[in-house]
């Protein structure tokens, strides 16, 4: 196991130019995990913080969708990953995406992180009192799937394209 400081840390409209550049290594749409941080340029990523901190309280919400609080993966001070926890399932949602994503710096891989997030989402998840939390993975993820086992997940139900699996709580 990793002998580091390791700590989740919610998603603020403060952060700065770690987080900001630790996102510009997670792809745009990798693995079907959504960044539309990469890309953008660092006033833009101002806005998106604000607005992922509204959305964490349910508010100016786009249409279809739900409250979702983001968290930092923090390793020894510096940002490895990035993960959200939706409140709810929509329609879409429970197709692609389920109550949690993940995504680790690209830079950062392979070194067990992946794992540590999911398991403190997992902790993060039952606090807000969801008890069977869905993980979506793409079929040709095999880390994620990996990942999502070794935290206990059972997969519920696969399509041609996805499994699905749930974690009791």
């Amino acid at each position: 196991m990793l002998k580091e400081k390791l700590e989740l840390q919610q998603l603020s409209p403060l952060d700065g130019v770690a987080f900001y550049e630790m996102l510009q290594h997670i792809g745009s749409q990798e693995n079907d995990f959504t960044n539309p941080v990469h890309d953008m340029n660092f006033e833009e990523f101002r806005g998106w913080l604000k607005q992922q901190d509204n959305w964490a309280i349910g508010k100016d919400l786009p249409q279809n969708f739900v409250p979702q609080v983001c968290f930092w993966l923090i390793a020894n001070d510096i940002p490895v990953g990035f993960g959200k926890i939706r409140m709810k399932l929509t329609e879409k949602s429970r197709l692609e995406g389920g109550n949690l994503g993940y995504a680790i710096d690209n830079r950062q891989r392979g070194k067990g992180y992946g794992s540590l997030l999911l398991a403190k989402l997992l902790q993060k998840a039952k606090d807000y009192n969801l008890t069977n939390p869905l993980i979506t993975v793409k079929k040709f993820n095999y880390a994620s799937k990996k990942v999502a086992e070794s935290n206990g997940a059972i997969l519920i139900k696969e399509t041609e394209d996805w499994w699905y699996f749930e974690v009791n709580l």
